[in-house]
């Protein structure tokens, strides 16, 4: 859990200083917890975000995002949309920078290394795209016992 509260709170420090366009100075979701709400949605597999952590809270007097993710307030999923839309994907680098330094520290990749020492991390997404005909030089490639290559 180390390295998970540890990221945890980079990815705090980082949400916190996303621009936030709201003018008014009274708001109810800090740009802190509307960064860590997205992120949580990676983990929560529920049509609705908000209303499954209702029923969280209801049911366990809490929720996750309060619990595992230390959040204060849960904002609703379109909120999330309408203030992150406006965040470049770059600000989320030093996330990543940090949980891979702290993964190589703790040889926590070294399991995933293959081919010639690269390191190897399925993500959501592997495989999505999968072609006979249509591939790009990041592409890996396999071959089928029927003889024909994939490209994915």
């Amino acid at each position: 859990m180390e390295i998970f509260e540890s990221f945890l709170d980079g990815l705090r420090r980082v949400c916190a200083g996303f621009p936030d366009s709201r003018r008014s100075t009274d708001v109810d979701y800090s740009m802190a917890d509307i960064g860590l709400s997205a992120f949580s949605l990676f983990f929560m597999q529920s049509e609705s975000f908000l209303a499954h952590q209702r029923h969280l809270e209801r049911g366990q007097g809490t929720s996750n995002c309060h619990t595992l993710f230390g959040m204060k307030n849960i904002p609703t999923d379109n909120l999330i949309r309408l203030m992150l839309d406006k965040v470049s994907p770059e600000a989320f680098e030093p996330c990543f920078n940090q949980v891979i330094e702290q993964l190589r520290e703790r040889d926590g990749l070294k399991a995933f290394q293959r081919l010639g020492g690269r390191t190897l991390i399925a993500l959501d997404g592997t495989e999505y795209f999968c072609s006979q005909k249509l591939s790009c030089p990041q592409c890996l490639t396999r071959k089928r016992s029927n003889g024909k290559t994939e490209h994915y």
